[in-house]
């Protein structure tokens, strides 16, 4: 004998599709009732709202600071100066355009006046330019450096002595340097047609090519 469940599930399976195809029905009446109670939907295209804009004239408080009163400023009374003053000195005419009675210039001496200033009106011209020996122990570790020479030129345009002018440079460096100078040449410089003694500067320049 089947049990309750079996028989009750028999049951089930056998009104099954009736039970399917009620529901269904009721589904399509409640639809159909939904849909003929909704209003019909018309679209309408959209308008801009025209607003008024109404311009208001504010107006500007402007506060104008009144200047500050003008100070008046105390005379000073101030002595005059004497227009006379100096009247009564009677200074010599200063002139330049006659040059035909200037004594000549001093004579090229040994070297002893050489801390003495000589004008002139050519200066001396470099000539002979000699190269210095570059210190091999620096130019080995790619060290470099200029070395500037003051020199006293004569008259002959040979150089009479050579000073060291600059310190940025190794001692090996001046001294080469200081060789060098002196075997460089000159064209003199020269006070109207004399030849004078003059200082000059050369740069020896210490670079690796």
């Amino acid at each position: 004998m089947p049990s309750l469940s079996a028989k009750a599930n028999t049951d089930f399976k056998a009104k099954y599709s009736k039970y399917l195809w009620v529901s269904l029905g009721l589904a399509i009446v409640i639809h159909a009732f939904l849909f003929a109670l909704t209003p019909p939907i018309t679209f309408e295209p959209y308008q801009l709202k025209e607003e008024g804009f109404e311009l208001i004239d504010v107006p500007q408080e402007i506060e104008f600071i009144p200047p500050p009163e003008e100070i008046v400023m105390p005379q000073v009374n101030v002595e005059a100066a004497d227009d006379d003053a100096g009247a009564d000195l009677n200074l010599p005419e200063t002139t330049f355009n006659d040059l035909s009675d200037m004594p000549p210039p001093p004579p090229a001496g040994d070297g002893a006046d050489e801390g003495v200033f000589i004008a002139f009106d050519e200066r001396p011209e470099l000539i002979e330019f000699v190269t210095p020996e570059y210190p091999l122990i620096y130019r080995e570790a790619g060290i470099e450096g200029t070395v500037r020479i003051k020199v006293l030129v004569g008259v002959d345009g040979s150089v009479l002595e050579a000073k060291v002018l600059s310190l940025d440079a190794a001692i090996e460096m001046q001294q080469a340097a200081l060789q060098a100078a002196l075997k460089c040449r000159f064209k003199p410089a020269k006070q109207r047609t004399m030849p004078v003694k003059a200082h000059a500067m050369i740069p020896f320049v210490f670079r690796l090519d």
